[in-house]
Parts: C-alpha cells; structure tokens; sequence
C-alpha cells in the first residue's frame, strides 16, 4: 500500500509546486512587460524632448554662420 501512496503523492505535490511556480513566472513577467512599455515611452518622449533642443541649440549658431558667410562673401 505504501509503494502505491507515496509515489502518487509525490506526484501530486510535484503538479501543485510546479502550478505555483508558473503562476508566479507569470505574474513576474506581466509586471517586467509593463516595465518595459513604460521605459519605452519614457524613451520616446525623451528622444522627442532631445531632438526640440538640439534644433533650438542649432539655430542661432546656423543663423549665424550665414551671416558670417554674407558677409565674407561666400555664397
């Protein structure tokens, strides 16, 4: 009769750690998943911010090469 339990019931145990365990990998990955959307928006936004201020940073050097370029002549 033992011979007969005790592998069953090892077996059970084994089916309900291992039903915890991928309940839990689950819940880990839907919270990395929302992390990883939330550091690409991040992301987006800042390369949107970034390229504002580079064009910002550009224009009055730009402006002024080509009024340095009028009034050397060139062009």
């Amino acid at each position: 009769m033992e011979y007969a339990i005790g592998p069953v019931l090892a077996l059970l145990l084994g089916l309900k750690f291992t039903d915890y365990k991928t309940k839990k990998h689950q819940e880990e990955y839907k919270a990395l998943v929302e992390r990883v959307e939330k550091v690409e928006a991040v992301a987006a936004q800042a390369e949107a911010e970034t390229f504002k201020k580079v064009v910002k940073t550009i224009q009055p050097v730009a402006v002024a090469v080509k009024n340095l370029n009028d009034f050397v002549g060139i062009r």
